[in-house]
């Protein structure tokens, strides 16, 4: 169903969901990485389905026993679904970064969509990324 995942600099995460709809679908979350730096998340502030957002634009704040971190969108896009159950079980984020602690759908553009593999990095890029910036641990 889903395909590769593709990481920002700031720990989200995006993929891009099964596109036999007319409009282009991705899910976006934060990564295992991010999860563990925030420590338990105890709540998630999220968006109405059909806000816009901009690159690099805050769409999401999360709250962790640490702190307060703010998401921050990996491509323009609006709003097509939340995860619900994030909004009573916020440590599914923790339990589950890839599976069932996505934070949001949004639909993008055929233009992003092409941008995604050129302006984000891989699973593999990601990894080396965190190997080099170890002291970039914060969200």
């Amino acid at each position: 169903m889903c395909q590769e995942r593709y990481f920002t600099k700031k720990h989200e995460w995006i993929q891009l969901l099964d596109a036999n709809k007319k409009s282009i679908e991705v899910r976006v979350g934060i990564s295992d990485h991010a999860q563990r730096a925030l420590g338990d998340v105890v709540y998630c502030e999220l968006p109405s389905v059909g806000a816009k957002f901009k690159r690099d634009d805050t769409f999401a704040t999360l709250e962790s026993v640490k702190a307060v971190s703010d998401c921050y969108m990996p491509i323009d896009g609006e709003i097509s679904d939340v995860n619900e159950k994030l909004k009573s079980e916020a440590d599914l984020i923790n339990k589950s970064p890839y599976e069932n602690g996505w934070l949001i759908q949004a639909f993008i553009n055929d233009k992003e969509k092409k941008n995604i593999s050129s302006t984000l990095m891989t699973e593999k890029q990601y990894k080396q990324f965190l190997e080099t910036n170890k002291e970039a641990g914060d969200h």
